[in-house]
């Protein structure tokens, strides 16, 4: 192999494990901030579902553009961009949902909330993983 194609190799290989660290570091944020949410529930804690919350705002941050999650898609999934844009625009909204009813003291309504965002996790999580 030339050194042109050495070159042009590993900066697709690096590029690849770039992508792949970003969308590990986003679920991973999201997974702790679903945990911190559901610890926080548990144990009457509005603080720890506060901070989970942004936790999942940040890590759900990522989702919000067709062009990027095309860039975090393994190859064979790309044509399921539309479904995990989808599953952000739901955690986004009832995310926001949940926010305002803690607001409210509407605590079963907060936990109807996370339950939907958990939902739009797992759906997406059932397409793009084959589950």
């Amino acid at each position: 192999m030339g050194l042109k194609k050495l070159i042009i190799a590993s900066t697709l290989l690096f590029a690849a494990a770039n992508a792949n660290d970003v969308m590990m570091k986003s679920m991973s944020q999201m997974e702790n901030g679903m945990i911190e949410i559901q610890k926080g529930f548990l144990n009457n804690n509005i603080e720890l579902i506060n901070k989970g919350l942004k936790s999942v705002k940040e890590g759900n941050a990522l989702f919000s553009d067709e062009k990027v999650i095309a860039q975090y898609l393994p190859e064979n999934k790309k044509h399921l961009v539309n479904v995990a844009k989808n599953a952000a625009e739901r955690i986004t909204l009832s995310s926001s949902v949940l926010e305002l009813n803690l607001e409210e003291k509407a605590y079963i309504n907060a936990t109807n909330a996370y339950s939907d965002m958990l939902n739009a996790c797992s759906r997406c999580h059932a397409l793009v993983r084959n589950w």
